[in-house]
């Protein structure tokens, strides 16, 4: 049978179909979807990485050398040391006082208790002054250690903790007429300082009460009597 020219084209160009069809569907076809295989689990290998980097970057943020650790402890000392420090307590508020312009007259310790590990002691403080500046001593004593925006510690000083405030009119200086912003008063305020418990052992609460907080003694007696400290005057 004789086969047309027209039925060769005919032919070849379905062979040709044929041969270009199995090639995709063996060929390309695998290849594609071995492709997307990989380009997912490059992206995935990708995303991993990218979380790795970011753990790595917040690691190498937050180590701190040695050095840096000492400082920060040092730092944290100041507000809340390893003992009572009495003598430093009575230096820091009588700066305080300076600062804001105020008179300390007298500081007394009335008790400590310990609360686990840490103790507060308290104190007695009686300040004469201007109002405004009376304020600004209790602003400054509240303000010895505060936090910034990202809640890190700034420390100025020991940590206080005012717990009452009694302010009347100072009789010995009050004018006749109404009283005006220059009148002064006489503030006594009641402040717990922190501080660690010696040793590190807990108690339950404790009293020293009416214990000078300058005075030092081995008579019993003698560190039982109710006494006031009256703080020099001058910037310590």
């Amino acid at each position: 049978m004789k086969v047309s020219k027209r039925d060769l084209v005919l032919l070849a160009v379905l062979g040709a179909i044929a041969v270009v069809g199995g090639f995709y569907w063996f060929a390309v076809k695998p290849a594609k979807a071995d492709l997307s295989a990989q380009r997912a689990q490059l992206e995935q290998v990708q995303s991993e990485t990218g979380g790795l980097r970011d753990t790595l970057s917040r690691l190498s943020a937050s180590e701190v050398s040695p050095a840096k650790l000492t400082a920060e402890r040092l730092r944290l000392a100041k507000a809340l040391p390893d003992a009572t420090e009495t003598p430093g307590i009575v230096v820091q508020l009588q700066r305080l006082a300076d600062r804001s312009n105020v008179e300390l007259t007298s500081i007394k310790t009335n008790s400590f208790s310990d609360y686990g590990s840490i103790r507060g002691t308290e104190f007695e403080v009686r300040v004469t002054g201007r109002f405004f500046d009376t304020d600004d001593f209790l602003y400054r004593l509240h303000r010895q250690v505060a936090v910034d925006e990202k809640d890190r510690p700034i420390v100025g000083g020991r940590l206080f903790a005012t717990t009452a405030i009694d302010m009347t009119l100072d009789q010995s200086e009050a004018s006749s007429g109404p009283v005006g912003d220059d009148d002064a008063v006489v503030a006594t305020i009641r402040v717990v300082a922190f501080s660690s418990v010696p040793g590190g052992a807990a108690s339950a609460t404790a009293a020293t009460a009416g214990t000078t907080v300058s005075a030092t003694t081995t008579d019993p007696a003698a560190a039982a009597a109710p006494q006031t400290a009256t703080p020099s005057g001058g910037s310590q």
